[in-house]
């Protein structure tokens, strides 16, 4: 396989996988980065967020992550009907939970992040800066946002078979709508 090919699954598998077995394979990885999450402090307490935690359960890892998922589908699904002519609603439910695989790669690294007490903060907020590995996972939770953004916009385009401007406005629109709603309904659970 090409290095161009692999690329172009890295930023878009959407054009192989779809529908139930992207909804399958989402979810596996969904779970699993609820389960690391879980031990390494990493909460993923918004569609497109992530945050350390001093103690996380894997009640609120798991409610959070459903959340996530339920806004981000709910939304995307509204917006497929406002966009597209026709679509699955599996593509999306699929698509767009596959899309979330990236941030296993930050609930891994939460594992070697140590991350400066609350209290600390409060007192001296640059003491962040003194933890290498917290600066790290700021920095590589950058990439990894904007790989799963573009997973999402790929995954849109793809289940809705829509192009052009009218997708970029809508797919923005709809993930800020489903990135508010996600925080107010878990800041509601909290």
């Amino acid at each position: 396989m090409k290095s161009k090919d692999i690329f172009s699954l890295i930023i878009n598998p959407f054009t192989r996988i779809a529908g139930w077995q992207a909804f399958g394979f989402g979810l596996v990885i969904v779970v699993l980065t609820g389960i690391i999450g879980t031990f390494s402090n990493v909460a993923f307490d918004g569609v497109i967020d992530m945050h350390l935690t001093q103690k996380l359960t894997f009640v609120h890892s798991f409610e959070f992550l459903a959340i996530d998922i339920v806004s981000l589908v709910s939304i995307m699904t509204i917006t497929g009907f406002i966009i597209s002519k026709g679509f699955r609603f599996i593509d999306i439910l699929g698509t767009m939970t596959l899309a979330k695989a990236p941030y296993i790669i930050l609930a891994i690294a939460g594992y070697f992040t140590v991350s400066p007490d609350i209290n600390e903060i409060m007192k001296n907020p640059f003491i962040v800066f003194q933890s290498l590995s917290f600066i790290i996972l700021t920095l590589l939770s950058i990439p990894v946002t904007v790989w799963t953004i573009t997973l999402l916009y790929n995954a849109l385009k793809t289940s809705c078979g829509v192009k052009a401007s009218k997708l970029t406005i809508a797919f923005i629109i709809a993930l800020l709508v489903s990135e508010i709603i996600s925080k107010v309904l878990i800041y509601k659970l909290m």
